[in-house]
Protein backbone atom coordinates (compact mmCIF):
# COMPACT_ATOMS: atom_id res chain seq x y z
CA UNK A 1 0.00 0.00 0.00
CA UNK A 2 1.48 3.18 -1.36
CA UNK A 3 1.72 6.37 1.18
CA UNK A 4 0.16 9.47 -0.08
CA UNK A 5 2.32 12.57 -0.06
CA UNK A 6 1.27 15.58 1.98
CA UNK A 7 2.05 18.46 -0.59
CA UNK A 8 2.95 21.53 0.67
CA UNK A 9 -0.18 23.83 0.46
CA UNK A 10 1.58 27.34 0.09
CA UNK A 11 3.47 25.99 -2.47
CA UNK A 12 0.57 25.00 -4.77
CA UNK A 13 -1.38 28.30 -3.52
CA UNK A 14 1.71 29.86 -5.74
CA UNK A 15 1.51 28.13 -8.20
CA UNK A 16 -1.64 28.63 -8.97
CA UNK A 17 -0.37 32.04 -9.44
CA UNK A 18 -0.69 33.86 -5.67
CA UNK A 19 1.46 36.80 -5.35
CA UNK A 20 0.73 36.47 -1.36
CA UNK A 21 1.60 32.87 -1.39
CA UNK A 22 4.87 33.62 -2.99
CA UNK A 23 5.72 36.49 -0.67
CA UNK A 24 5.20 34.72 2.15
CA UNK A 25 7.72 31.74 0.54
CA UNK A 26 10.30 34.23 0.48
CA UNK A 27 10.19 35.57 3.57
CA UNK A 28 9.83 32.33 5.52
CA UNK A 29 13.17 30.94 3.26
CA UNK A 30 15.17 34.09 2.40
CA UNK A 31 17.29 34.43 5.37
CA UNK A 32 17.54 30.52 5.73
CA UNK A 33 19.05 30.68 2.41
CA UNK A 34 21.55 33.34 2.73
CA UNK A 35 22.71 31.73 5.22
CA UNK A 36 22.95 28.50 3.82
CA UNK A 37 24.70 30.05 0.84
CA UNK A 38 27.62 31.46 2.79
CA UNK A 39 28.33 28.05 3.66
CA UNK A 40 28.74 27.17 -0.01
CA UNK A 41 30.90 30.13 -1.19
CA UNK A 42 31.67 33.40 0.16
CA UNK A 43 30.92 36.03 -2.56
CA UNK A 44 27.80 37.73 -0.83
CA UNK A 45 27.22 39.62 -4.00
CA UNK A 46 26.93 36.35 -5.72
CA UNK A 47 24.76 34.56 -3.62
CA UNK A 48 22.06 37.91 -3.05
CA UNK A 49 22.25 37.47 -6.89
CA UNK A 50 21.85 33.75 -7.09
CA UNK A 51 18.52 33.65 -4.51
CA UNK A 52 17.34 36.61 -6.58
CA UNK A 53 17.38 34.96 -9.85
CA UNK A 54 15.91 31.70 -8.01
CA UNK A 55 13.11 33.96 -6.83
CA UNK A 56 12.23 35.65 -10.33
CA UNK A 57 13.03 32.09 -12.44
CA UNK A 58 10.47 30.34 -9.83
CA UNK A 59 7.87 33.20 -10.43
CA UNK A 60 8.27 33.03 -14.17
CA UNK A 61 7.99 29.37 -14.50
CA UNK A 62 5.58 28.61 -11.51
CA UNK A 63 3.11 26.63 -13.52
CA UNK A 64 6.05 24.36 -14.92
CA UNK A 65 7.60 23.88 -11.49
CA UNK A 66 6.68 20.21 -9.81
CA UNK A 67 4.90 19.81 -6.46
CA UNK A 68 6.95 19.58 -3.49
CA UNK A 69 6.00 18.15 0.46
CA UNK A 70 8.96 19.72 1.28
CA UNK A 71 9.70 23.58 0.18
CA UNK A 72 12.77 24.03 1.87
CA UNK A 73 14.44 20.88 0.27
CA UNK A 74 13.43 22.25 -3.43
CA UNK A 75 14.69 25.90 -2.64
CA UNK A 76 18.44 24.47 -1.16
CA UNK A 77 18.50 22.22 -3.72
CA UNK A 78 17.78 24.45 -6.34
CA UNK A 79 20.18 27.67 -4.87
CA UNK A 80 23.41 25.15 -4.73
CA UNK A 81 22.51 24.63 -8.05
CA UNK A 82 22.34 27.93 -9.39
CA UNK A 83 25.26 29.06 -7.03
CA UNK A 84 27.60 26.25 -8.69
CA UNK A 85 26.30 27.13 -11.85
CA UNK A 86 26.91 30.82 -11.54
CA UNK A 87 30.49 30.20 -10.38
CA UNK A 88 32.95 27.29 -10.34
CA UNK A 89 33.33 26.80 -6.41
CA UNK A 90 36.55 25.97 -4.68
CA UNK A 91 34.95 24.40 -1.50
CA UNK A 92 37.98 24.26 0.39
CA UNK A 93 39.08 28.00 -0.43
CA UNK A 94 35.40 29.95 -0.01
CA UNK A 95 33.59 27.88 2.60
CA UNK A 96 33.41 30.06 5.32
CA UNK A 97 33.62 28.97 9.09
CA UNK A 98 29.91 28.65 11.42
CA UNK A 99 30.56 32.19 12.65
CA UNK A 100 27.06 33.26 12.20
CA UNK A 101 25.57 30.42 14.14
CA UNK A 102 27.93 31.81 17.05
CA UNK A 103 26.98 35.27 17.05
CA UNK A 104 24.82 35.64 19.62
CA UNK A 105 27.35 34.29 22.03
CA UNK A 106 29.59 37.21 21.67
CA UNK A 107 26.59 39.29 22.56
CA UNK A 108 26.58 37.37 26.25
CA UNK A 109 28.01 39.03 28.93
CA UNK A 110 30.28 36.70 30.74
CA UNK A 111 29.72 39.04 34.12
CA UNK A 112 26.19 37.96 34.10
CA UNK A 113 26.95 33.67 33.94
CA UNK A 114 27.70 31.17 36.00
CA UNK A 115 30.75 28.96 35.62
CA UNK A 116 28.55 25.94 34.16
CA UNK A 117 27.65 28.57 31.06
CA UNK A 118 31.55 30.02 30.71
CA UNK A 119 32.41 26.05 30.34
CA UNK A 120 29.83 25.94 27.60
CA UNK A 121 30.52 28.66 26.21
CA UNK A 122 34.10 27.77 25.54
CA UNK A 123 33.59 24.01 24.37
CA UNK A 124 30.83 25.86 21.68
CA UNK A 125 33.67 27.62 20.67
CA UNK A 126 36.52 24.61 20.46
CA UNK A 127 32.89 22.63 18.56
CA UNK A 128 33.06 25.67 16.57
CA UNK A 129 36.86 25.95 15.83
CA UNK A 130 36.68 22.39 14.90
CA UNK A 131 34.03 22.80 12.66
CA UNK A 132 35.52 25.14 10.63
CA UNK A 133 39.06 22.86 9.98
CA UNK A 134 36.69 19.72 8.76
CA UNK A 135 36.80 19.12 5.29
CA UNK A 136 34.10 21.01 2.97
CA UNK A 137 31.68 18.75 2.06
CA UNK A 138 31.67 16.86 5.89
CA UNK A 139 31.16 20.08 6.81
CA UNK A 140 28.27 20.91 4.23
CA UNK A 141 27.03 17.69 5.12
CA UNK A 142 26.65 18.30 8.78
CA UNK A 143 25.53 21.82 8.50
CA UNK A 144 22.44 20.43 6.66
CA UNK A 145 21.98 17.38 8.73
CA UNK A 146 21.98 19.33 12.14
CA UNK A 147 21.54 22.89 11.87
CA UNK A 148 18.76 22.67 9.37
CA UNK A 149 17.20 19.05 9.96
CA UNK A 150 17.83 17.47 6.96
CA UNK A 151 17.69 13.66 6.28
CA UNK A 152 20.58 12.11 4.84
CA UNK A 153 18.47 10.72 1.58
CA UNK A 154 17.44 14.88 1.75
CA UNK A 155 21.52 15.81 2.00
CA UNK A 156 22.17 13.63 -0.66
CA UNK A 157 19.55 15.09 -3.13
CA UNK A 158 20.64 18.73 -2.06
CA UNK A 159 24.43 17.90 -2.81
CA UNK A 160 24.12 16.33 -5.48
CA UNK A 161 25.45 12.74 -4.32
CA UNK A 162 24.53 9.43 -3.43
CA UNK A 163 23.08 8.42 -0.67
CA UNK A 164 25.98 6.17 1.08
CA UNK A 165 28.36 9.02 0.39
CA UNK A 166 26.26 11.58 2.36
CA UNK A 167 26.18 9.32 5.56
CA UNK A 168 29.54 8.82 4.74
CA UNK A 169 30.34 12.75 4.56
CA UNK A 170 28.55 12.82 8.21
CA UNK A 171 30.15 9.78 10.12
CA UNK A 172 33.42 11.25 8.94
CA UNK A 173 32.96 14.44 9.71
CA UNK A 174 31.53 13.24 13.44
CA UNK A 175 34.57 11.03 13.69
CA UNK A 176 36.52 13.79 13.29
CA UNK A 177 35.31 16.19 15.63
CA UNK A 178 35.05 12.92 18.40
CA UNK A 179 38.55 12.47 17.86
CA UNK A 180 39.56 15.89 18.08
CA UNK A 181 37.17 17.06 21.09
CA UNK A 182 37.99 14.14 23.39
CA UNK A 183 34.03 13.96 23.29
CA UNK A 184 32.09 11.04 22.67
CA UNK A 185 29.25 10.91 19.77
CA UNK A 186 26.13 11.77 22.09
CA UNK A 187 28.16 14.77 23.79
CA UNK A 188 28.80 16.46 20.24
CA UNK A 189 25.26 15.76 18.90
CA UNK A 190 23.99 17.07 22.30
CA UNK A 191 26.30 20.07 21.63
CA UNK A 192 25.25 20.45 17.69
CA UNK A 193 21.93 21.13 19.20
CA UNK A 194 22.57 23.41 21.63
CA UNK A 195 24.44 25.57 19.21
CA UNK A 196 20.91 25.16 16.76
CA UNK A 197 18.80 25.99 19.41
CA UNK A 198 20.62 29.31 20.01
CA UNK A 199 20.21 30.06 16.25
CA UNK A 200 16.68 29.50 16.51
Amino acid sequence: MKHSIHYDKLWDAFKEGSKTAFGEIYQKYAALLLNYGSKINSDNSLIEDSIQDLFVDLWNSRKKVSRTSSVKFYLFKALRYKIIRNKSISHSDEMEPLENYMSLLKNSSHEDHCIEMEVQSFQMKRLRDTLAKLPARQREAINLRYFHNFSNEEIAGIMGINYPSACKFIYAGLKKLTENLKMSVMEILIFLCCVDVLMC
